[in-house]
């Protein structure tokens, strides 16, 4: 009789084996076939896109053909939306999209050496290059920088991507304190002139233009501007970056104040155009002082 009960509780345990392991293959089948169906739910095939939230069902769009931009989402699952035309020679948009707007065609600033070689089209941005005697080494060029003339002869000729190189260097002449130096070896780092505190606000054009747009930010943001201001002084002057680096200067004065400012400028920028701020400022500074001299000397006369 022992026996025989055990041989009862085997056969009892092996079909409630059975029984729950059916159960959990068709939970399983459930939770898989639930996760699959919310995938498909969740997104679009590749090249589809998912309409405004808005719509009352879900809705997968084709995109917009290059040149154009969508004004509407489609009506239908997988349909076209609503496109319409990009300006010509004013916007663009290089490839299928579903963008509510087109991008603005790029600005070449002849002041800044730059001349079209291909113009705008609703397809393809603006294509810019240095103008004659220009020269950008690097691959994204907002600025041509002139070439140098050579005074002992031209080893290779300047061209779009790179200066002119000369036999050798010519005569250079360094000027400090109203004092000239000339020879042939490489002078020693520029120090910026003792000069009194000056007002730079009737200086910033001139200043700005002795800059390139991307030297200015540079220049801005290690000096306190930060980015957002930079990016909102570029979309309030999309294509005019000569009011742009105005701007950005004029932003930055305001910021440091007078105190220390010339001295920062002097300091941060590159010596050629330190250089060329010195004189010019120095020039104009000595101008006033000789006005004010002749002045005083005459209103002195006058009383004599």
């Amino acid at each position: 009789m022992p026996g025989l009960w055990v041989l009862l509780s085997l056969i009892f345990t092996l079909i409630a084996g059975s029984d729950n392991a059916q159960v959990n293959a068709v939970n399983h089948k459930g939770l898989e076939l639930t996760k699959n169906i919310t995938k498909k739910d969740a997104g679009c095939r590749k090249g589809l896109y998912l309409a405004s939230p808005n719509h009352e069902q879900h809705l997968c769009c084709q995109p917009c053909p290059a040149g154009t931009r969508k004004t509407a989402d489609c009506s239908v699952n997988e349909g076209n939306p609503n496109c319409t035309h990009c300006k010509e020679g004013q916007e663009y948009t290089e490839m299928e999209n579903y963008l509510d707007y087109c991008r603005r065609c790029r600005f070449c600033d002849e002041g800044h050496g730059l001349e079209v070689e291909k113009h705008c089209t609703r397809t393809q941005n603006t294509k810019c290059r240095c103008k004659e005697d220009f020269f950008c080494s690097s691959s994204s060029c907002d600025h041509c920088a002139p070439c140098i003339t050579c005074e002992h002869g031209i080893i290779e000729k300047c061209t779009q991507t790179s200066n002119t190189k000369c036999k050798e260097k010519g005569l250079w002449i360094y000027r400090k304190h109203n004092r000239e130096t000339t020879g042939y070896f490489k002078p020693t780092e520029m120090k910026p002139m003792i000069c009194r505190d000056v007002d730079l606000s009737k200086y910033i054009t001139y200043i700005a233009e002795q800059m390139t747009i991307n030297q200015v930010k540079e220049f801005v943001r290690r000096n306190g501007i930060n980015e957002a201001k930079v990016d909102e002084i570029k979309n309030n002057h999309p294509q005019d970056t000569a009011e742009q680096k105005v701007q950005l200067l004029r932003n930055w004065y305001q910021f440091h104040g007078k105190k220390g400012a010339y001295d920062t400028l002097i300091k941060s920028v590159q010596k050629r155009i330190a250089e060329n701020i010195q004189d010019m400022i120095q020039k104009d500074i000595t101008s006033d002082d000789e006005n004010t001299n002749f002045r005083n000397e005459n209103e002195r006369q006058s009383f004599a």
